[in-house]
């Protein structure tokens, strides 16, 4: 949709992504050529919320920077979507073996 409304040429000053990482890095990609300011919401990535245990730490305009202290909103353009995406899933096997033991499947 936000494609389209960009391809009729409709006036779009801001632009912003509140959802799953991969869909913020796709509309930020999407708005990077048409100079559309687009900030994204990095706040999924919090775990309590002070900075301490580093595990919202993103690198933007390749600065570290702490997602529940500096954000969590960020410009898009200047988030780097392949590290933040990395540290996403450091925990995955983790938390899927949680998840398991927390429902009880097998």
């Amino acid at each position: 949709m936000l494609k389209r409304l960009i391809d009729e040429k409709r006036e779009i000053d801001e632009v912003y992504a509140v959802g799953p990482i991969i869909m913020m890095k796709v509309i930020a990609n999407l708005t990077r050529p048409y100079r559309i300011h687009t900030v994204v919401s990095l706040n999924p990535i919090m775990v309590d919320g002070t900075g301490m245990c580093g595990s919202c730490r993103v690198i933007v305009d390749g600065k570290t920077k702490f997602g529940c202290v500096d954000g969590p909103e960020f410009d898009g353009h200047k988030v780097d979507f392949e590290n933040l995406t990395a540290r996403n899933r450091r925990y995955l096997t983790e938390e899927q073996i949680a998840l398991k033991r927390f429902t009880g499947a097998k």
